[in-house]
């Protein structure tokens, strides 16, 4: 049972990362790089390339949860689906969305929330409030 950790050497992804490690969970850090800091083992990973979409399930094939990151773009569900979808067959049971502090009903992010409340699978919603420099006068 390992953890993907998407946004891996960001902001949240990189503490998530040395928590899970600290407390001795298996992980693999996603990078738009492939490079991650001693000691995590790392796999370049681009949303925006789904032939990297295989690469953390090669580094390690035990990956069943999803910590997952989505990159700022519009359209964040276009983003995301084709990559929760091809993990879902590899065998992801539990998915942890770093969502936003906008309001639910945000075009920007709610999307990603419902689809991932249909996919049966276990998921956890953050709604980070810290995260203040959003507009959500596009909402």
């Amino acid at each position: 049972m390992t953890t993907l950790v998407t946004g891996g050497t960001g902001k949240t992804g990189s503490h998530v990362a040395r928590l899970l490690h600290d407390a001795g969970y298996p992980l693999v850090v996603a990078s738009r790089k492939g490079v991650a800091a001693e000691p995590f083992k790392v796999a370049k990973f681009d949303y925006s390339d789904p032939t990297t979409f295989e690469n953390p399930f090669i580094v390690d094939p035990n990956i069943d949860r999803l910590y997952l990151v989505t990159p700022d773009v519009e359209d964040q569900l276009g983003a995301v689906r084709t990559f929760i979808d091809f993990a879902l067959t590899k065998g992801v049971k539990r998915i942890v969305y770093v969502g936003s502090s906008a309001p639910l009903e945000c075009k920007l992010y709610s999307p990603v929330w419902k689809y991932i409340t249909t996919l049966g699978v276990e998921y956890t919603i953050l709604r980070p409030t810290w995260f203040i420099g959003m507009d959500y006068s596009t909402c």
